[in-house]
């Protein structure tokens, strides 16, 4: 994990925590922004607790985009941090895309977030060549003022449990949509519950097209045991 995970991590929280009112017991559905960042998704995890994160690719043209893959990201906790928090091991991948391992101490929150914002982030920036800056916002506000949160029913190892899904599509109605070459109604969803071990089950990036002829990408990272969600 690279120091601008970590950076993301903070300044998409610092915005979403200035712009979130709190929440009123009972609300239903819950706010995307008290799931993703108010929520403490390890906390209760034992030291040796690994989450293992499959991780796959899916580029419709691998010319213009590089090869798809499947590999794997592994969530390591390795034991307490500050009270009420772990220090936790970031590995990923694995062979030539390996990368180093990455400690970070005093986690409450699963750094699987933290990955798939950035990454996701990264990747559009790619695609449209967009002020980072300027998408790193919008981004972040869509999770606090559009997001979408649906109950849905997890598969988990053979069994049912309740969660939610979050989706959101940041930038279809940006003033600037007509230079992000096409990939404006690209959509992120992230499928939450805390009946499963660090409560993210399965983060989704599908980067769209609405001109002809335009490779499209899809990304999916899910937790091992996670099957159908509906």
């Amino acid at each position: 994990m690279s120091k601008s995970l970590l950076t993301l991590s903070a300044a998409a929280g610092l915005a979403l925590a200035l712009s979130v009112s709190a929440t009123a017991a009972g609300d239903t559905p819950p706010k995307a922004v008290d799931l993703m960042f108010e929520t403490k998704h390890i906390m209760d995890a034992k030291a040796g607790t690994e989450l293992v994160y499959k991780f796959e690719r899916k580029p419709s043209n691998e010319a213009m985009l590089g090869p798809g893959y499947t590999d794997d990201i592994k969530i390591m906790v390795e034991g307490d941090g500050a009270p009420g928090k772990k220090n936790v091991i970031v590995n990923m991948f694995s062979g030539e895309r390996k990368r180093d391992p990455n400690r970070i101490t005093d986690m409450d929150g699963n750094p699987i977030l933290v990955v798939y914002l950035d990454n996701s982030l990264g990747h559009f920036q790619q695609l449209t060549g967009g002020d980072r800056s300027y998408l790193k916002n919008k981004f972040s506000a869509s999770f606090d003022k559009d997001a979408k949160v649906e109950p849905v029913k997890i598969s988990y190892k053979g069994e049912q449990v309740d969660g939610h899904r979050i989706t959101v599509s940041p930038f279809a109605q940006d003033p600037a949509r007509a230079k992000m070459r096409g990939y404006e109604t690209a959509t992120f969803s992230i499928v939450i519950t805390d009946k499963i071990p660090g409560h993210f089950a399965k983060l989704s990036a599908i980067f769209s097209n609405t001109q002809k002829d335009t490779a499209t990408l899809e990304e999916f990272t899910t937790l091992d045991g996670v099957g159908e969600i509906k």
